[in-house]
């Protein structure tokens, strides 16, 4: 879960727990019992998710003002309340397979939304996630994303 703590979970089918905790039993060298169990009482008592929630709003919503700095009238997004992944709809003279080709040789990753729905989909678009990047990292982004728009 940090790198520091040395802990991690699994949410796994009731049917697959013993394996698992056999598995574990037989591969790591043992983690402190405290701290998994300080963890756990973490997760149950929902700190962690109100955490993930309140740093996945902030950078959501970095990345969203960085769009509309960056990309006025060439972008629609659309800010979700359930997932890490808004939809940013191109306008039709974007080619969405050519931008896609041009973030990947600009180190940019963003998946085509077409990967994700039935031919022929309306609107072209471009998901893109922001919850492992800080909000600065993610203006940086959408400036390169800018410039290949």
């Amino acid at each position: 879960m940090y790198p520091g703590l040395r802990l991690g979970f699994l949410v796994v089918p009731s049917g697959l727990v013993q394996p698992f905790v056999t598995a574990k039993h037989y591969a790591d060298a043992r983690s402190s019992f405290l701290e998994q169990a300080v963890l756990a009482e973490f997760i149950e008592g929902g700190h962690n998710a109100r955490h993930v929630r309140r740093a996945c709003a902030q950078r959501q919503k970095a990345l969203v003002d960085a769009l509309r700095a960056h990309l006025p009238g060439r972008r629609e997004v659309q800010p979700t309340d359930a997932g890490i992944h808004p939809v940013c709809r191109l306008p039709d003279d974007v080619d969405e397979r050519e931008l896609v080709e041009r973030c990947r040789r600009s180190d940019l990753q963003v998946q085509p939304l077409s990967r994700y729905g039935t031919p022929p989909l309306a609107r072209r678009g471009i998901l893109l996630g922001y919850a492992a990047h800080a909000p600065e990292d993610l203006q940086a982004a959408v400036r390169r994303l800018a410039r290949l728009v």
